[in-house]
């Protein structure tokens, strides 16, 4: 037997998955509460950043039991699928005529409670293109253009709404998510070719079309050829990030430590906290971190090899890929590997929205290992 090994039963929920999301939701209040710190409301004690995001972390193992429990099969029902759409198309459209919030319209407000349903739409999304291909499959259907009809308007319209909000960095992330469950589903690679293409090119235009968009392109590009004669054309949060990584060194500054969150380094709790990870707890802290979302692939590839149908195999790559992928964006964005985006990182992160629907996404995973058959698994590290 190897030394590094899991058994997962037949009926039994994915322990490792639930205690991987679970320790990096309890992660990130932490760190998240440690990155905001500045310009932070105090409440009975606590910053009220960290009062809301307790209650997220509730909120959200509560959703992830929830997504757990009935069967993915009627979760993926055409009535429930078209429930989803609905609700999240509706929803979706009102936000466009909510207030603008940094130059986009990614914010409903209800109240005192502000959310962001570009990342409800993730879920749906993963649910909504499984069924449509798994259906496909069983109709044959899969590898003509009538079958990839129906998944590829969902994911077009889910993304063509967001973007319409002037949030192209999600957009982007659900069109991946989808051509790779195409891919999985066994389509053409000519067809996938030609998305792949026009995905290129309607991500490029885009980018022309919006000045800020066009000058972090250009400062991604200089990043690549760092040299004091092109710093200037490195956008500045993409500068502070570097040097809160660079200054954190192999064992970091200590938890607390870092002095880039204070208020050079924006969106720090957010869409920068990797920078922070790295800044307080080192080297160390991010490989942590990114062996963290490696386990949950595995486990995510677990799940897809042993699903007992195509429906839950495409669950599986989806929110596999949705999570991981993600995380792989934030980390590439803020080592200026990718050009600077807002996506924030699964779990870690602040923001309740984020937090609730990764705790979703983890959910639907648990829920087709509970319905897999059970094996003896291993890293195959040592043997």
């Amino acid at each position: 037997m190897n030394a590094f090994s899991f058994r997962h039963r037949k009926g039994q929920p994915d322990l490792l998955a639930v205690s991987l999301a679970i320790a990096l939701g309890v992660a990130g209040l932490a760190i998240a509460g440690s990155a905001g710190v500045y310009g932070a409301k105090i409440s009975a004690g606590m910053p009220t950043g960290m009062q809301h995001s307790l209650t997220h972390l509730g909120f959200g193992v509560f959703v992830m039991l929830a997504a757990m429990m009935p069967n993915y099969q009627l979760l993926a029902q055409r009535r429930v699928i078209w429930l989803l759409l609905t609700v999240t198309g509706i929803v979706l459209s009102v936000t466009l005529f909510g207030p603008e919030i940094n130059g986009t319209h990614r914010w409903l407000q209800l109240g005192a409670l502000r959310v962001q349903p570009s990342e409800f739409a993730k879920p749906v999304l993963v649910l909504a293109v499984a069924a449509t291909l798994a259906k496909a499959i069983e109709e044959k259907k899969v590898q003509t253009l009538d079958g990839l009809i129906r998944p590829l308007l969902i994911a077009g319209v889910l993304a063509g709404l967001i973007l319409l909000g002037k949030d192209l960095g999600t957009p982007t992330l659900l069109f991946i998510t989808a051509l790779t469950m195409i891919f999985c589903a066994g389509a053409r690679l000519s067809y996938l070719g030609g998305l792949l293409a026009l995905g290129t090119s309607a991500f490029f235009a885009l980018v022309k079309l919006e000045a800020y968009r066009e000058g972090r392109l250009i400062g991604f590009t200089k990043a690549l050829h760092f040299t004091p004669e092109t710093i200037k054309f490195i956008p500045w949060q993409l500068q502070q990030s570097i040097v809160a990584i660079g200054s954190g060194g192999i064992l970091g500054k200590g938890f607390g430590g870092s002095s880039q969150k204070a208020l050079f380094l924006p969106e720090a709790d957010n869409d920068f906290i990797f920078a922070v990870i790295g800044e307080e707890l080192g080297l160390w802290g991010t490989m942590i971190v990114i062996v963290a979302f490696l386990l949950i692939a595995w486990r995510g590839i677990a799940a897809y090899t042993r699903a007992p149908d195509q429906l839950g195999r495409l669950i599986a790559v989806g929110v596999t890929m949705m999570l991981c992928g993600q995380a792989l964006c934030h980390m590439g964005v803020v080592t200026g590997i990718l050009p600077t985006k807002g996506l924030p990182l699964p779990f870690l992160s602040s923001g309740g929205s984020s937090l609730v629907t990764s705790f979703a996404l983890i959910g639907l995973l648990l829920n087709v290992s509970l319905r897999s058959g059970g094996s003896h698994e291993s890293l195959g590290l040592l043997k």
